[in-house]
């Protein structure tokens, strides 16, 4: 299965546009958000594809109740770390980056761990478990907007540049 992952949006909606517009190229429906939408109207892009949103609160996140009000609907938004399973795979969400200490704790209970705040791209395998950062789709911290399309059969990652 076909899904993104997305992280640190900040309020960038004409990237999160194009972003869905890429998905909706690729029949994919499935988006991963690891944090720092921060305002309600950044989600209406989402909201309008109809795409199912597994989110969690990032440091950046504002106006937590509206954001968590307006995924309701096609999703939601939670409080990291955020545990939940897609096509028979185990996730992990978090904000900020998990210790090495936390994350070979999760080699035989998770198959991604996902994680956004640094602002960089990152995807590294452990065994079985991929750990990934999309990168900022925003694009205003490290001049590169980014986000991952993942396969989760293979734990192949694709890095898509805006």
């Amino acid at each position: 299965m076909l899904i993104a992952v997305m992280a640190d949006s900040h309020d960038h909606v004409e990237h999160i546009k194009q972003a869905v517009r890429i998905l909706g190229e690729r029949g994919i429906t499935t988006v991963i958000h690891a944090g720092d939408f921060v305002a309600p109207f950044a989600l209406v892009p989402l909201i309008e594809a109809n795409l199912k949103l597994y989110a969690i609160l990032g440091n950046n996140d504002g106006e937590i109740r509206g954001l968590r009000l307006k995924a309701e609907n096609i999703g939601g938004i939670q409080p990291g770390p955020y545990r939940f399973e897609i096509a028979g795979k185990r996730f992990l969400v978090n904000h900020a980056p998990l210790s090495e200490e936390k994350i070979a704790a999760e080699r035989n209970r998770t198959n991604y761990i996902i994680y956004g705040h640094t602002h960089v791209p990152e995807y590294r395998r452990m065994g079985d478990m991929v750990v990934i950062n999309p990168g900022e789709l925003c694009g205003w911290l490290k001049g590169k907007a980014t986000f991952v399309i993942l396969e989760t059969d293979t734990g192949e990652c694709e890095f898509v540049n805006l």
